[in-house]
């Protein structure tokens, strides 16, 4: 997620919750701190409703949310903010002030952006709601009407503050169909009521005592830890019309193609632009990769995954004009200058691994990505040119093992994303180094390939070119200013296809330190993960890393002339079904040899296994804090 600018800045922490805004949860907001209890969400109603709409729109949904909010301890100002678009309309907010309707506080209705780029179909209305002492009470009330029942998706129960009751009402009436399926509800007192009256079925959620939603870094998406409904919306018998809307995902393709067959894509812009990319290149992997490098290096990514409504990719000359774009217009890009190129290449929608649903569901909150898929010498490639340092036929972990929906003409075919192991993602660090008073000398070779790659060289090139040394050196240094680094040479920083190669001289000072007749010698002083403990009273939800790990950490030490060992550590080996934690030491002649492996092989720590987790990390410090023990022989 790039900056909010401006006065947008009130937005920075509704944006983590963007999964769940756009159609389905009206009013997000936030403070500062949503868990500090100072205010509280004594009563929300949301209803909505089925009804006819007009020639462009033959069914609506009105959508009211009356919420009042009740101040627990100090005065505070909310900034109460709603998201709509092309397919959502604002028609009213009223807001009250105990009880008394205030014409003073005045909405703000604008388009989102980033950077100062704009989103077409993303808006916001914000204001600032007023909770002036403790017992004080502000009401919201919002008429809002979404003109396609396809983007009225998802219904959640929880919100950033605490909810003493909240009802959700769904009316549909008997010319509509739609299943309504019921999400993570284990554990929540939800109760439901069915009720027939006026030809419609009136669908009521009930729920109290709700705890507030909890922000907390490397969770689970929403959609895996919230309750909520998710709504199917099948067809609509509109005055002895029949609409389908997805009653299958046949029908979710229909509209997908659709939309792919009115962007417009210039052909003739294309294929120049084909050409020169891959000119002068003759083999046909090489192009492939030329013209899957160049998306990644000149188009900026811009949106965000769950861009909000739009499922219309951009025309392909128009991303390459701007050179921007977000993943549905980097990727219609790149399947146009590969078709160009005469490659078979496809537009693929796939839902990352932020979102709980895959293709049996047919909703549009099933994807909220967009890739290219290459078939080649008969086997399929995904192209995601959004990961900007990821090599061909690498995957990003938020898409590895994912279903992938590919246009087929007319037809479909679902795949998965294959699936990767920590190989692909290797962190390995060499070093050989001898001692020189107090200090560890030596050379040391660091290999970085797939997601340990790319989250370096993506951080380092958001700098100057002439920082990019020196941010380099402190990433290896880690700050440690007697980490000292000397003839620094990296291969190729642009090279995505092979592992990232890093060699530098070290001067390590004060690593060794004596007494007596004995030397004491820390080969690590990285130490990754001693600072990896779970807060068990705290921490509600799973942890999730950005992808599977793999570091390995290899020390040879030259045993200096004279010196013998006297203590080595035990070492360590832990080995988990989600991870392992390896340490050993080894003597090979005059040479000490320490290497430690850290396997992250699931990215998802379950709750369940936090106390496992947290006794490895005890063990892994104890382990770091085992010294070596040289002694004069």
């Amino acid at each position: 997620m790039n900056k909010i600018t401006g006065k947008l800045l009130v937005l920075a922490l509704l944006l983590n919750f963007l999964h769940s805004v756009a159609y389905s949860v009206p009013g997000k907001l936030h403070t500062a701190d949503a868990d500090d209890n100072n205010v509280v969400i004594k009563s929300k109603t949301e209803r909505y409703e089925f009804v006819y709409g007009n020639a462009d729109n033959p069914v609506i949904i009105n959508e009211q949310t009356n919420t009042i909010f009740r101040c627990e301890g100090y005065r505070t100002d909310l900034p109460y903010v709603e998201f709509y678009d092309d397919q959502s309309t604002i028609n009213e907010v009223n807001i009250f002030i105990d009880g008394k309707k205030n014409r003073l506080i005045k909405p703000v209705y604008e388009y989102y952006s980033i950077e100062n780029i704009f989103y077409s179909d993303a808006r916001i209305c914000y204001f600032q709601l007023p909770l002036e002492k403790k017992g004080s009470q502000s009401e919201v009330q919002i008429s809002k009407t979404i003109n396609d029942p396809r983007y009225f998706s998802t219904i959640y129960f929880s919100e950033p503050f605490r909810i003493e009751n909240k009802q959700v009402i769904v009316t549909v009436p008997q010319w509509m169909s739609i299943d309504i399926k019921e999400m993570n509800f284990d554990g929540y007192k939800i109760k439901k009521q069915t009720e027939k009256k006026d030809n419609a079925v009136i669908y009521t959620y009930t729920i109290e005592q709700l705890e507030a939603r909890k922000n907390e870094p490397r969770s689970p998406g929403p959609s895996y830890i919230y309750p909520h409904l998710l709504v199917l919306t099948r067809s609509a018998d509109v005055k002895g019309k029949k609409i389908t809307y997805f009653n299958a995902l046949a029908d979710q393709y229909a509209w997908y193609r659709h939309l792919v067959l009115q962007i417009g894509n210039d052909a003739a812009v294309i294929k120049e632009k084909a050409k020169e990319i891959t000119k002068a290149i003759t083999n046909d992997t090489a192009k492939i990769k030329a013209i899957f490098h160049y998306v990644q290096d000149n188009i900026r990514y811009i949106a965000f995954e769950d861009g909000i409504a739009g499922f219309k990719p951009e025309k392909a000359q128009e991303v390459l004009k701007k050179k921007y774009g977000d993943c549905k217009g980097m990727a219609n890009l790149t399947k146009e200058l590969l078709q160009a190129a005469g490659f078979d290449a496809r537009l693929c929608w796939i839902g990352t691994n932020h979102i709980a649903y895959d293709y049996s569901t047919p909703s549009l909150s099933v994807d909220n990505h967009m890739i290219c898929a290459l078939r080649y010498k008969g086997k399929l490639y995904f192209l995601d040119a959004t990961e900007t340092y990821i090599g061909f036929d690498q995957y990003a972990e938020r898409i590895q093992g994912r279903q992938v929906m590919i246009e087929d003409g007319e037809k479909y075919m679902l795949e998965k994303v294959p699936l990767r192991s920590t190989e692909q993602n290797i962190d390995l660090e060499k070093r050989t180094v001898h001692i020189d008073g107090n200090n560890l000398k030596g050379n040391v070779l660091h290999k970085m390939g797939g997601e340990s790659k790319e989250w370096l060289l993506t951080r380092i090139h958001s700098l100057k070119k002439d920082k990019l040394a020196t941010a380099l050196q402190h990433y290896l240094a880690e700050g440690n200013q007697k980490y000292a680094i000397t003839q620094l040479q990296t291969s190729d920083l642009n090279e995505r296809d092979n592992a990232l190669d890093i060699n530098y001289q070290l001067d390590h000072e004060d690593a060794v330190s004596g007494f007596g007749d004995e030397l004491y010698i820390d080969l690590d002083f990285r130490k990754d993960m001693d600072n990896a403990d779970i807060d068990i009273n705290k921490r509600t939800t799973d942890l999730v890393f950005s992808y599977k790990k793999y570091l390995i950490y290899e020390t040879e030490l030259t045993i200096p002339s004279g010196y013998k060992i006297n203590q080595l550590p035990e070492g360590l080996n832990i080995d988990e079904p989600a991870y392992s934690f390896k340490i050993n030491y080894k003597t090979i002649g005059e040479k000490l040899v320490y290497r430690k492996e850290i396997t992250i092989k699931d990215t998802r720590l379950r709750k369940a296994a936090f106390a496992k987790w947290n006794a490895s990390i005890s063990q892994l410090k104890k382990s770091y804090n085992e010294q070596i023990i040289l002694t004069k022989k």
